[in-house]
């Protein structure tokens, strides 16, 4: 009897715990439900709209050869390497250059600039001395009128992340990548929920053979899950996130879509402190290429670096990631992915090419100052993380290089005194563009940048204003007019009189104004300006683009009015624009990464500060500064007529200034203490030598001067300054704004009385 009434007491223990065990999986269910649409709601959102922040890429300016422009073969090469491009006998692929019997030959890259994508184009380039000759396409030999360079990478702007990411469609990267991606990481990818139980099956076997974790089971989608959304952590909580999150992704979004975002996610490695995610920055970064023109064992090199990005380093390990790099390459033979022969050739190629291995080979701390500072101006979309930016500037590496070296190499020769700090300005004057910055003699020191911070007096710098304003076409002053080099005193109420003084302190008497500028004298530059007056200096300083306060007082004729190099630079430019002003600025033009044209600055509009004549003649008196005046060493260096420029010097030697142009730069240098000491360095002493090592390492692209109609060729009395006939032996020849002389105006400036008929007989 006993065992009768047992029974149904097991009978209800089990019952009751089956009861149980199916409640309990009710509400497992539930909650599990209730999760899953907690992260179908809060995943498909974040991956909709927050999949990751997209950085604003920064580009230097494209180099455009022309037939006929001044540059030559040797720095068109320095820029192909620069652009990592690769010497080889033969250019058969994009990337490749060679040089030829009369010029060089190059397989230009694809790539989307501001104003639209360009395809591969293999060029001749022929020169004639330091001048490109022709152009023409190959193979057809068609003539060109230009062809562009890709832009260099010059860095990235990021809010708050320190991802660098070029965003890449599906569209763009090579069907073999996707397929040895997926052989190597994913191989159902296309078959299977976002988890994939016969991969894991497949990895706990091997695991267990191996004793040891040797193979992951995670899909690709997975594998996104963990960068985009969860921690490092190894726990069965953060396993199973990972795999409900990929179902929902796999549920919500394609396939390609998913591919797409891994591909634009995958993390592969270090620059410059920044971590470089995606396809299309990585294959910058180790091939210096677009993703377009991976190859074989580029791409091998690209899936193998994503199982360890750190330990399959290329740069650090490279032994260690051509082993992984080589079997990948047998994987993709043995899969048919490629042939016998591409395989052999693909395992012998070098494992990075030489040189690369950095997207930017320093950072830019000062000229990317001015750019985050302008894009901070222009009214963006506000969502611009989600599609990122591609900013397309002026800078010019060439002329950023032949900056740095100069203030490095020149400031030991210059002056023992380590404490002179320098700053430097390149402007590309015809495009009203900057090229180039350097804030600090340390080029990559992040603080304080002097070419737009150091606000310092700028002396003489200020003389050609007051001559251009003076010499318009009213004919007032003339460059062969007299004026006096004596002294002067002028008082001021509750203060001594101001006496100012020349440099030598001493005084020529009359002299003519040419000479005067080229020479840089302040007291004919004193008279001048106070004939002009002070409030005209001050809106012709406004008109060319100063802010700064500008002090009203007599001194400012000797240039008592404090500029920053980046303002000195932006004056200049007008003078070498003859007159016009256009604001300085460094970018040109914003994009979207897939190229969607966002912002572009309109072709700038000159506003006129002196009419035609006082802008030409000033640009003439300017160039007579380096042909024989106080900047003559660079016509030793350069020759006559190529350059104009001026030199500044401020009082007690405290700051010394020099600032030359040609026919497309304004190149503006400063020296000085951050404490204000002096320096004991002039103008000439001081600045000019930067300029002129600077120039020596630039294209030159001499000064051309076009006179406008109003202008003829005046003689000039040398010691009286007035018109004689240009015929006298001993006339000063100069521009000058067209005037009608008397017939019978004589060599010594005298108007001859008419003869009766009886005296010219005799």
């Amino acid at each position: 009897m006993s065992r009768t009434k047992k029974r149904p007491k097991q009978a209800s223990w089990l019952r009751r715990l089956l009861v149980f065990g199916f409640k309990l999986t009710i509400v497992g269910a539930v909650i599990l439900l209730g999760y899953l649409i907690y992260l179908d709601g809060s995943v498909t959102q974040r991956f909709s709209v927050e999949r990751y922040q997209a950085p604003a890429l920064v580009y230097g300016r494209s180099l455009t050869l022309v037939p006929q422009s001044t540059i030559s073969r040797a720095e068109v090469v320095a820029e192909l390497q620069r652009l990592k491009y690769e010497q080889t006998a033969q250019v058969t692929d994009s990337g490749q250059y060679r040089l030829t019997q009369h010029g060089l030959e190059f397989y230009r890259r694809p790539f989307d600039f501001a104003d639209g994508p360009q395809m591969a184009q293999r060029v001749q380039v022929n020169f004639a001395g330091d001048r490109i000759q022709s152009i023409h396409s190959l193979p057809n030999g068609h003539p060109l009128e230009r062809i562009r360079l890709e832009p260099p990478y010059i860095g990235r702007l990021a809010g708050g992340s320190e991802e660098s990411r070029l965003l890449v469609g599906l569209e763009r990267v090579p069907s073999l990548l996707i397929e040895t991606l997926l052989l190597v990481e994913d191989r159902d990818f296309y078959h299977h929920w976002g988890i994939s139980f016969t991969a894991i099956a497949r990895a706990a076997i091997t695991n267990l053979m191996a004793m040891r974790t040797v193979q992951g089971g995670s899909t690709l989608t997975q594998q996104l899950v963990k960068n985009l959304y969860l921690s490092r952590e190894q726990t069965l909580w953060r396993k199973a996130n990972e795999a409900l999150m990929a179902l929902v992704l796999d549920y919500r979004f394609s396939k390609n879509e998913i591919l797409e975002t891994y591909l634009n996610e995958v993390y592969f490695g270090q620059d410059l402190g920044s971590a470089v995610h995606g396809i299309g920055l990585a294959s910058r970064l180790y091939f210096g290429k677009q993703v377009e023109e991976l190859d074989a064992a580029d791409i091998a090199l690209l899936v193998g670096v994503i199982k360890g990005p750190s330990y399959y380093d290329p740069r650090r390990y490279p032994e260690r990631a051509q082993q992984r790099r080589d079997l990948i390459l047998q994987l993709m033979f043995n899969n048919d992915l490629i042939s016998q022969t591409e395989y052999l050739r693909s395992v012998n190629q070098p494992i990075i090419p030489p040189g690369s291995g950095r997207l930017v080979t320093a950072n830019l701390p000062h000229y990317m100052e001015l750019v985050k500072y302008e894009l901070g101006q222009l009214r963006l979309p506000d969502d611009w993380h989600h599609d990122g930016l591609r900013i397309f500037t002026y800078f010019d590496p060439a002329a950023q290089i032949a900056a740095e070296q100069a203030v490095q190499q020149q400031l030991p020769k210059i002056s023992k005194d380590n404490e002179i700090q320098a700053a430097v300005v390149v402007a590309n004057h015809q495009q009203a563009g900057i090229a180039a910055v350097v804030g600090d003699k340390n080029p990559r020191r992040v603080g304080f940048n002097r070419a737009v911070a150091a606000i310092r007096p700028i002396g003489s710098l200020i003389k050609p204003l007051i001559y251009a304003e003076a010499l318009q076409s009213t004919g007032a002053l003339e460059l062969g007019s007299m004026v006096l080099d004596e002294p002067l005193s002028l008082p001021q109420p509750g203060q001594a009189d101001w006496e100012p003084q020349n440099y030598d302190r001493e005084f020529k008497g009359a002299m003519l104004v040419y000479d005067a500028l080229i020479q840089s004298r302040n007291l004919p530059a004193v008279r001048v300006g106070l004939s002009v007056g002070v409030e005209r200096i001050s809106s012709v300083l406004q008109q060319s683009g100063v802010e700064s306060p500008i002090p009203h007082v007599p001194a400012i004729t000797l240039g008592a009015v404090a500029l920053s190099p980046v303002a000195v630079t932006e004056v200049y430019s007008m003078l070498a624009q003859q007159g016009v002003h256009r604001p300085l600025q460094t970018i040109q033009a914003v994009t979207s990464h897939d190229g969607a044209l966002i912002y572009e600055r309109p072709h700038p509009v000159g506003k006129r500060v002196f009419d035609d004549a006082g802008g030409f003649l000033i640009n003439f008196g300017l160039r007579g500064v380096v042909n024989e005046g106080t900047g003559r060493a660079l016509t030793e260096s350069f020759g006559l007529n190529r350059l104009a420029g001026k030199s500044g010097t401020t009082n007690d030697y405290r700051d010394s200034w020099f600032v030359a142009y040609d026919h497309q730069h304004v190149t503006t240098v400063w020296l000085g203490r951050d404490d204000n000491k002096p320096i004991h360095l002039t103008g000439s002493r001081g600045a000019l030598k930067v300029v002129q090592q600077m120039l020596a390492a630039m294209p030159l692209h001499p000064l051309q001067l076009s006179a406008p109609a109003t202008i003829e060729a005046g003689g000039f009395h040398a010691e009286l300054g007035t018109r004689i006939p240009t015929h006298c032996e001993h006339a000063r020849l100069f521009p000058a704004v067209y005037k009608k002389l008397p017939e019978n105006l004589s060599c010594s400036g005298n108007i001859e009385e008419e003869k009766s008929w009886w005296q010219r007989l005799f």
